[in-house]
């Protein structure tokens, strides 16, 4: 396990001095579905730091699952008309799709930090790939170079090197191991990463919400 490295598509982000724009889909945590998330999460990451990893706890307001990243521009970049264009084209494409529930889970020690697995997968492509159409109908292919593969949620991020095999070992151990997660909105939302010696986080303003009606 190594230091987290946020990245602006496939650079490094400047997160001292740009925000950038994303699509995410967040845990709406008045759904009582979630409570069994919340344990999973919260349990898994006590049991690390009580053990003494170097992780950063994602905070449960900022869980999320990225649908996609404008990268290459920073936010303060981006025109409001072009932003008003920007959730014109995504929230076209996103009308049709339902809401999803996936399982979160299991907990895996990553090379930069703890994240769950979500399965199945292909409604959370078809979700990507119809914000990625949008985005680029908006703003061109070059705010689509965000690298999107296997999704998944990050509970911790990793702020110096540890043992991933211990840590793996720890969460293995995790109860509830499993847990439901409904998604029925995707947001559009201004990310702010920092880094300090002691820790990794993002955090974001929301700036609109988009429903998934099906």
């Amino acid at each position: 396990m190594k230091p987290f490295e946020f990245k602006d598509g496939q650079n490094s982000w400047q997160t001292d001095s740009e925000t950038l724009l994303h699509f995410y889909a967040a845990v709406d945590w008045n759904d009582p579905r979630h409570k069994a998330l919340s344990e999973l999460v919260t349990t898994s990451n006590q049991a690390l730091i009580d053990a003494g990893f170097p992780i950063t706890p994602v905070e449960l307001k900022w869980l999320h699952i990225t649908v996609d990243q404008i990268s290459g521009r920073p936010a303060n970049r981006i025109a409001q008309a072009e932003r008003d264009k920007l959730i014109t084209e995504v929230t076209d494409r996103l009308n049709d799709l339902a809401p999803i529930e996936v399982t979160v889970g299991s907990l895996l020690s990553y090379h930069s930090g703890v994240i769950a697995d979500l399965h199945p997968d292909q409604q959370l492509a078809d979700l990507h790939h119809a914000a990625r159409e949008g985005i680029c109908a908006a703003l061109g292919e070059e705010a689509c170079q965000y690298h999107w593969g296997l999704q998944h949620l990050t509970t911790a991020y990793a702020y110096a090197e540890a043992d991933s095999d211990a840590a793996q070992r720890i969460l293995r151990r995790a109860r509830p191991s499993h847990a439901p997660l409904h998604i029925n909105a995707v947001h559009l939302v201004d990310v702010t990463a920092r880094t300090t010696t002691q820790g990794k986080t993002i955090t974001w303003d929301h700036l609109e919400t988009i429903r998934l009606r099906g």
